[in-house]
C-alpha cells in the first residue's frame, strides 16, 4: 500500500534545467507524476519518459491542463541543468507543465526510499534501476504508482480522475 504521508514533507533540494533550486513542492496544487530517472540512461529512462508523455496524450483536455510531471535525476554529478535542458527537447516535453530536477546523493536516496525506487550504480558509471511512474495528489500525497516499463497505466488514469487539488 502506498504511504499516506505527503513527499512535500521530505526536504529535497534539486537543481532544475534553469540551475534553479527548487523542492519536491514545485508543482503543489496539481496532481504530479513523480519519476526518477538518469539522462544518460540508453534504454529504460527514454521508454519511462515516452510512457509518461503516452499517459498525458491519453487524458482528456482538461485532466492533461492540470497534470504535472517531476522528473528527478539520481545522478546530480552529470546531469546539469544543460544536460537536463538537451534532455528536455529530445523528447519535446511542455516545459510549462515539465520539471526535470537533479537531487544530490542522499536527497535522491531519500526520495527513492519513499518512491520504492531501487537503483546502484556499475562499474561503468551506469545504474542499474527500477523504473516507477507515482501520481501525486495537490498536497503531495501518493495517490497510484506502477512499477516496471510496459505495465498498464490505466491505475494512475483512475486515480488521476478523481485526483483532488
Amino acid at each position: 500500500p502506498l504511504s499516506q504521508h505527503p513527499i512535500y514533507d521530505l526536504e529535497v533540494e534539486m537543481i532544475d534545467l534553469h540551475g534553479a533550486t527548487i523542492g519536491l513542492d514545485v508543482w503543489r496544487g496539481h496532481p504530479t507524476i513523480v519519476a526518477m530517472f538518469y539522462a544518460s540512461c540508453p534504454v529504460a529512462c527514454p521508454r519511462l519518459m515516452r510512457e509518461i508523455l503516452e499517459i498525458e496524450a491519453s487524458l482528456p483536455h482538461e485532466q492533461r491542463d492540470s497534470l504535472r510531471v517531476l522528473m528527478v535525476s539520481f545522478d546530480a554529478s552529470n546531469d546539469t541543468p544543460a544536460v537536463l535542458t538537451e534532455l528536455a527537447a529530445t523528447h519535446k516535453v511542455d516545459l510549462t507543465r515539465w520539471q526535470l530536477a537533479a537531487a544530490p546523493e542522499a536527497r535522491a536516496r531519500e526520495l527513492a526510499a519513499v518512491l520504492g525506487v531501487k537503483y546502484r550504480t556499475l562499474d561503468d558509471g551506469q545504474f542499474f534501476h527500477t523504473s516507477v511512474i507515482t501520481l501525486i495528489d495537490g498536497a503531495g500525497r501518493p495517490l497510484a504508482r506502477v512499477e516496471g516499463l510496459g505495465r498498464s497505466t490505466e491505475p494512475l488514469r483512475q486515480s488521476l480522475a478523481s485526483a483532488r487539488p
